[in-house]
Order: C-alpha cells, then sequence, then structure tokens
C-alpha cells in the first residue's frame, strides 16, 4: 500500500483517528473525526485539544484520569467519554498509546451509542430487579408478622411497623372503620393525622405527595392505610404496585382478625357465663374474682372457681385448673364443678372433698391430672381449713399488708391415687385478712423460674390493696388491677383465674374473734 493508499484508508475509516502532541492538542485527525464533531480537520489541526471537544464530564474525567494514566503507563483502551457533536452528545470508546519514539499519542475513537443504550437498559433491568427484590423483602416480612397477628390492634401495629422498618424513615398511619366510625389503630412515632384520608378505589397520590391506599375486604371497605414519604435526600420514590399489594395483605389479615376478634368475644362470655355463681351475700365476707382469657387461641379454657354456703356460718372457696382447651376443658371443669358442690357437706373436710373428686375422675373418666384447692372458712371465727391437690399454695394477704403462702396439706393432681394421702390443714385468718386463690397462668412464665413468680406475686398483693366494696372502714385487694401488673404487656398466655375472699369479722364489723 502506497502513501496515497494509506491516506486514503486514513480518512475512510469507520472510526475516528487522531494524532495529539504530549499536552493533548490535535496534530492530525481523520474525516471520520472531523464529521463527528463537525468542524472541518484544518481547523482543529494544531490549535484545538481534544479535551476541549468532549462533553464538560468528558474533560473533567480525560484530565484528572485518563492523561495522567496515558502518560503513566503508556496507553489506555476503550475509555467510555462523550464528543460533543454539533446537534447532541455523541458516546465513543476512546482506545490511545503513546508512541515511544516521539511522544505522540494515537487515539482511536469508536461510537458507542448501541453500547451506551445496552448499559442504560441493563443498569435500568438490574435497578428494576433490585426493586423487585426489596418489594418481595416487604411483602414476605409483612406476611411473616401478619402470620401471628391474631387481633385487629396486632394486624394494625403489624403493617405500620413493618413498612416503617422496611422503607426506612416513612410515616404511616393506619385506620379501620366499622359501622361508619373510623379509629386509628397504628402510627408510626411523630406521625399526629388531623383526618381520616380518604380512600378511593384504588391507590392514590395526595397534593402532598403521601400515598393513600384503601384496605378492601371481599364485601367492604376494612380501612385505610397512608404512607408519608421519608423526605431524605436520594430516598427512593414510594411505589403504588408495592404499596396496593401490601394493602391487600392487610385487607385479609383484617378481615381474619375481625372473625377472631368476634369468635374471642364469644368465647369469654361462654367462659364467663360457666363460671358465674351465686355467691352469697353476708356482711361478713367479700369475693372479688378476675377471669382472663388466654392470647394465643379462641377456645375456653379449663380454669374455674366456686364459692358457696356448706351451712349457716360456713363458706366454701374452690379454685381449680383442668387439663386442656376446648370444649373438653370446659365440659370438664363443668363436671368438677358441680361434683364438688355435690359432695361438699358440714362434715365433709375438704382432703375428703378431693378424694371424693378422685372417685369421680376415675368412673368418669375425665379431668385426669386436674389440679384445685379447696377450702372452707367458718364465718363466725375466721377458722380456714384447706387441701391442695397439685395446685398453687393459696396465698393471705394479712390486714397490715403483710403476706404469706400455705403450703399445707399438698398431694398429687386429681386421679393419681396411691401416692400419697389426702390431707387438710388448718389456718387462721383475723378481720381484714383476704385469702387469695388463683390459677398458675398468672405467675408462670417461660422466662423466670416458679418461685420467682410466687415472690413476685405477693409482692404485688401487698401493693394493691384498695378500697375492697366490704363494709365500711374494710379494705380489700384490687383484684383486676394485680391481674394487670402481673401479666405480660402482650396479655395472659394462658388463662387466669384469681379469686380474693375477705373475711370481715364475726359481725362483719371488723371485731376479730
Amino acid at each position: 500500500m502506497n502513501a496515497e493508499q494509506r491516506a486514503g484508508a486514513w480518512d475512510a475509516a469507520p472510526v475516528a483517528l487522531l494524532r495529539l502532541d504530549a499536552d493533548g492538542t490535535v496534530l492530525d485527525a481523520n474525516a471520520t473525526f472531523a464529521r463527528w464533531v463537525g468542524r472541518p480537520a484544518a481547523e482543529l489541526v494544531g490549535t484545538v485539544r481534544l479535551a476541549a471537544l468532549l462533553s464538560v464530564g468528558g474533560r473533567i474525567y480525560w484530565e484528572t484520569h485518563v492523561a495522567p494514566l496515558l502518560h503513566m503507563q503508556g496507553r489506555v483502551e476503550e475509555v467510555a467519554v462523550e464528543l460533543r457533536a454539533p446537534d447532541r452528545r455523541m458516546p465513543v470508546l476512546l482506545t490511545a498509546v503513546v508512541r515511544e519514539d516521539d511522544g505522540t499519542v494515537d487515539v482511536a475513537l469508536s461510537g458507542a451509542a448501541e453500547r451506551s443504550r445496552y448499559e442504560h437498559e441493563l443498569l435500568a433491568a438490574r435497578t428494576a430487579a433490585d426493586r423487585a427484590v426489596g418489594d418481595v423483602h416487604v411483602l414476605q416480612r409483612l406476611a411473616s408478622e401478619l402470620s401471628e397477628a391474631a387481633d385487629v390492634d396486632s394486624v394494625a401495629h403489624a403493617v405500620v411497623d413493618t413498612l416503617a422498618l422496611t422503607l426506612g424513615g416513612v410515616g404511616v398511619t393506619l385506620w379501620t372503620v366499622a359501622d361508619g366510625v373510623w379509629t386509628l389503630r397504628a402510627g408510626t412515632p411523630g406521625e399526629r393525622p388531623e383526618r381520616v384520608p380518604v380512600a378511593g378505589d384504588a391507590v392514590r397520590r395526595e397534593a402532598d405527595g403521601c400515598l393513600v391506599v384503601p384496605l378492601r375486604g371481599r364485601t367492604r371497605l376494612l380501612g385505610v392505610l397512608r404512607v408519608r414519604p421519608s423526605g431524605r435526600p436520594g430516598a427512593d420514590p414510594l411505589d403504588p404496585d408495592l404499596l396496593a399489594a401490601t394493602g391487600h395483605q392487610a385487607a385479609s389479615a383484617l378481615e381474619r382478625a375481625r372473625l377472631f376478634d368476634q369468635h374471642a368475644s364469644v368465647a369469654l362470655e361462654l367462659q364467663r357465663a360457666m363460671l358465674a355463681t351465686n355467691i352469697p351475700a353476708d356482711p361478713r365476707f367479700t369475693i372479688a374474682s378476675e377471669y382472663r382469657p388466654g392470647v394465643r387461641d379462641l377456645e375456653v379454657g379449663g380454669d374455674w372457681f366456686d364459692a358457696f354456703a356448706v351451712r349457716d356460718g360456713m363458706l366454701a372457696v374452690t379454685v381449680g385448673d383442668v387439663v386442656g382447651r376446648g370444649l373438653h376443658a370446659a365440659t370438664t371443669m363443668s363436671q368438677l364443678r358441680s361434683a364438688g358442690r355435690a359432695v361438699t357437706g358440714p362434715d365433709v373436710r375438704p382432703h375428703l372433698v378431693l378424694e371424693h373428686l378422685d372417685h369421680f375422675v376415675e368412673h368418669a373418666g375425665s379431668g385426669f391430672m386436674s389440679t384445685t384447692v379447696h377450702t372452707q372458712l367458718d364465718l363466725r371465727t375466721g377458722d380456714l381449713e384447706f387441701a391442695v391437690a397439685g395446685h398453687l399454695p393459696p396465698l393471705v394477704l394479712r390486714a397490715d399488708g403483710s403476706t404469706s403462702y400455705l403450703w399445707g396439706a399438698r398431694s398429687t393432681p386429681l386421679g393419681l391415687t396411691g401416692l400419697g394421702a389426702r390431707t387438710s390443714a388448718h389456718a387462721r385468718l383475723r378481720a381484714g385478712d383476704t385469702l387469695v386463690l388463683y390459677t398458675d397462668g398468672l405467675v408462670e412464665r417461660r422466662t423466670r423460674t416458679l418461685p420467682a413468680g410466687l415472690a413476685a406475686l405477693a409482692l404485688l398483693v401487698g401493693q394493691h390493696v384498695g378500697t375492697g366494696g366490704g363494709p365500711a372502714g374494710h379494705t380489700g385487694l384490687d383484684v383486676a388491677r394485680v391481674v394487670d401488673a402481673a401479666l405480660p404487656h402482650h396479655g395472659a398466655e394462658d388463662d387466669v383465674c384469681v379469686v380474693a375472699l375477705t373475711w370481715h369479722g364475726p359481725d362483719g364489723g371488723g371485731t376479730p374473734a
């Protein structure tokens, strides 16, 4: 190839070819480069630096990175920069080599429009994929939290807490509606809504950028969710599709939770109806009781109590706990309570009542391993006789505020015969003393020992003496406050039944016997 042919090949090359001096000034340029920048080659040679023909970002990149690197290692390959074409910016890939003989630089620029488009599409696809992964993570976490949320309040807090945690810095509030009444169920700290957002048929954006998500069940609107953007610089915008999916999950959970709340209310009323007894009225004593169902399911439990007159001047009070839950436990509870009433009499001591219940369990085939404590109080003297079948010890709160447990007359749960005789024990109540009977849900926790639970109960009982509803001048135990203080903040893990019997003296006026 002669010199003329070489010159023709130089100008006809499909890539832009340049030669630069050491400071980047154009020494030669082919026709392709001149066409790309829209200027004659003669106008460029010796007067224009390559950096001046690049975009602002490209110029900075050339001066701070490419040129120093080129002179350090003698070459750079496929560096992405942009040429300033007459009507647009043209993405190109730059390859440059420093000549060893004279230090000039040979440069080749190839068009990279397709590659740049591909890279942008690839980046967009990757960003979309990352966002999809993030959305799936949010929905998976929400599904996990909702699976453990039983009632409406738990569902609302699960939705608000999950969105606040996973979306980072957003403000969230959730309302529910029932019979036309709106209730704010949960919100992130600092959210102070002045009104209920208007729910549309789909996710809608308010003027301040907040997204309002309708929570629709199968037949009606259940509530509304409002999400406020975080406002942090660089934060991703709220995704309506993600919040719509969140709304579907939340609405389904709310429907289930409403059914749970309704069924729980029915179960609780059934339990209380079965616990109700015709406690005799007598100025010599008052009885306060409290029942709390466990929060883990809807079934009635086996905790029960009873109080009735054995004869004039003799009161029997019993608390028991049947193993298991549901209809079978409730039936067994009712049978044991009825059997206990039937066998209790003026001449039947507490341990004999337990023996009769052992026979009942054996012949009826139900109630095995149930626990109970049966007490009989002589209202004329304050003499208390009791027997315990596998149950926790009775607690006595003295009128002076001191407490002590009654550890006598202990034996096995019902139905375990042949492992020791049933016995009765005596204690003496003074006017103003309170006997506290309770089930294990009040003191047993997975996070502490039983002795620690009993010690905590004794302390709480001593702290919650209040107006008792007995004769004037007498105080009693505020049973509801004791139960509130004793239970974890999330409610009872097991059923809780507590009975407090206060003896006011032989004449009801507080005169000690």
